[in-house]
């Protein structure tokens, strides 16, 4: 990891060893499909597709057996739309599935991995399957699929990687809801209605709070023993949101390339990001915390001091109900946290 700026590929190759995975951005086309009289395929229609990286996939039939990245699994999931399986960041934390799994039901689906770089090609192909999602941060792979066994996995199914550079969390989770429909999902389903009920209150208690809070600085890091990582929020679908929203995050100290997500500093540099409130990466490995809060240059810091640091929680399910009580717990940071001067 010795280069400034880091892709987001190339961070996680450096540190996924120690379990640290980062958040995220978005864009994409919601793509196309035959469909029925309210807007989903039927049964049996044909089924076509253009995904981030511009590849279209076009088949006969709506495909039923699906796989699908823990995160983008969970998104579907919450648009109506059950896969047949599932691989990404399943681990358990005190007995809970990780957030980024959300409301999927594991004992309903064929687990095909657990954690990055885990993909079991025997149960992915005993499955049959018939597409597999992933997402998709450099409009050419897909996040989750190891390199090197992708062209193994793309040859057992087509596939379609979710677009994820520039565009902000609303529209990511459009483009999900968009294709739970073409697989097959009831978009006017009340569970999905009443999550989007959910989500707009949770959204209008972020602007209340940001309202009330103006110009308060917020700076979104991810951490290892060795390095900390400024967040772009720029690129990150959450972080894009709330700043349209009013939220002012502290920013990298240079322009940022498209395909880059983070800066990196050392611990040193730590206090030349000065922020009111900090939220860190909750997927950082363990013993990350106890390392900072032996390092003074963070100890030091005003937000630090405050007590104003709160876990962030990139790469959730991409849904009106994975959302809803994450921004309600957004809204309550900055309801707790004050300018610091």
């Amino acid at each position: 990891m010795s280069s400034h700026l880091l892709t987001r590929r190339g961070f996680l190759q450096g540190v996924g060893a120690t379990g640290v995975l980062l958040g995220l951005a978005a864009c994409g086309d919601s793509g196309s499909t035959s469909t029925d009289g309210d807007g989903r395929s039927g049964a049996g229609q044909s089924f076509r597709y253009t995904d981030g990286r511009g590849k279209t996939v076009e088949l006969a039939a709506r495909p039923t057996r699906v796989v699908a990245q823990s995160s983008a699994a969970a998104a579907l999931w919450d648009a109506g739309f059950q896969v047949a399986g599932v691989y990404g960041e399943l681990g358990t934390t005190d007995g809970k599935l990780n957030y980024q799994a959300g409301n999927i039901d594991v004992t309903k689906v064929e687990v095909v991995g657990k954690t990055y770089g885990e993909f079991n090609l025997e149960r992915y192909a005993a499955l049959r399957p018939e597409l597999l999602v992933d997402l998709s941060f450099d409009d050419k792979s897909l996040w989750y699929v190891p390199e090197s066994s992708a062209d193994k996995v793309y040859a057992l199914a087509p596939s379609i990687g979710m677009k994820m550079p520039g565009l902000d969390l609303p529209t990511i989770i459009d483009n999900f809801m968009t294709l739970a429909g073409q697989l097959g999902a009831d978009p006017d389903a009340a569970p999905v209605k009443a999550a989007r009920s959910d989500y707009d209150a949770a959204v209008d208690e972020v602007k209340s709070a940001i309202r009330a809070k103006p110009g308060l600085r917020i700076a979104a890091i991810s951490r290892d023993p060795d390095k900390l990582y400024i967040a772009d929020p720029n690129a990150h679908p959450d972080l894009k949101h709330l700043a349209s929203l009013g939220a002012t995050f502290v920013t990298p100290s240079r322009q940022m390339k498209p395909e880059e997500y983070f800066e990196e500093v050392s611990w040193e540099q730590v206090g030349r990001y000065p922020a009111d409130m900090i939220i860190y990466d909750g997927r950082e490995a363990t013993g990350v915390a106890e390392t900072a809060d032996k390092i003074p240059t963070w100890t030091n810091l005003a937000a630090v001091k405050a007590g104003q640091v709160f876990r962030w929680r990139p790469a959730a399910p991409y849904s009106y109900a994975a959302t809803a009580p994450i921004y309600r717990e957004v809204a309550g940071w900055l309801n707790k946290a004050k300018p610091l001067g």
